[in-house]
């Protein structure tokens, strides 16, 4: 084919020699041209992939998910995070609180990290409304932080009652705002505890337009599940701060239908 393009999810300043070095490795890989088109936002994701001005794409969760109903794109690997492919929401506040569980909820400062964010907002949203909680009493103040590490930091500093993060656990301890993006080790039980909990959510999904050549895609697949060639695939796992990458089951496709039944 002639040029591939591969859409990529809003991510700040971070253009940098990551993303240089994976559009290299994969230009020479494939022998063919591969270009990035930036994502002002994930609706633009979905766009682009729609109107085939996207070849394949990183996308996270609630995108991925909403691309796979529309049958934009297939997913052909699924992140491997600290040693795991999917993780958790969980509402947390400081330990001292209060709020120990869901019917403490009466007018109380919440931050979230933005309306698009499976672990930050929507997931722990549409389980708690499951669970009973009636969202409008629950939350008398609502900010949106923009990351996981900014809603740790509201919560510990008291600005907010409770905030909404991800949770992963590792060796039978669980880890909060633990983010791939700064590499760092997480928020412990000791610093923040649970009060809600909901998931699991899959984690960031690389996807392929259904139309692009099987070479092509063959290709794409052997570099991130094979390491073939080795070079591919260690850009790919620079790029997307992750461990590795795995096939995505049929349990990864339900807990993405999962993510956007009730939308």
């Amino acid at each position: 084919m002639g040029t591939l393009r591969l859409g990529l999810i809003p991510r700040g300043d971070e253009r940098d020699e990551r993303e240089r070095e994976f559009v290299v490795s994969l230009s020479e890989a494939l022998g063919c041209e591969v270009d990035v088109h930036h994502a002002a936002d994930y609706r633009v994701v979905l766009t682009g992939l729609e109107q085939g001005l996207v070849h394949f794409a990183w996308l996270p969760p609630l995108v991925a998910a909403r691309a796979m109903r529309g049958r934009l794109a297939e997913p052909i690997a699924v992140a491997v995070r600290y040693g795991d492919t999917s993780y958790s929401t969980v509402l947390v506040a400081q330990p001292t609180s209060p709020i120990r569980a869901v019917h403490d909820l009466r007018g109380a400062r919440v931050a979230w990290v933005d309306r698009e964010s499976a672990s930050g907002y929507v997931v722990l949203r549409a389980a708690l409304a499951r669970s009973g909680v009636k969202l409008a009493q629950a939350f008398g103040h609502e900010q949106f932080v923009r990351s996981h590490a900014a809603v740790a930091r509201a919560v510990l500093s008291g600005e907010v009652d409770v905030g909404a993060t991800c949770a992963h656990t590792d060796q039978g301890s669980m880890h909060f705002a633990r983010s791939p993006y700064a590499g760092d080790a997480g928020l412990s039980a000791g610093e923040l505890r649970v009060v809600f909990e909901a998931g699991p959510i899959p984690s960031d999904i690389f996807a392929v337009r259904r139309d692009v050549p099987p070479r092509v895609r063959s290709g794409i697949e052997a570099a991130l599940m094979l390491a073939m060639p080795a070079r591919v695939h260690a850009a790919a796992r620079s790029l997307m701060h992750a461990d590795g990458f795995a096939v995505p089951t049929q349990e990864h496709q339900r807990m993405l239908a999962g993510l956007i039944e009730h939308e």
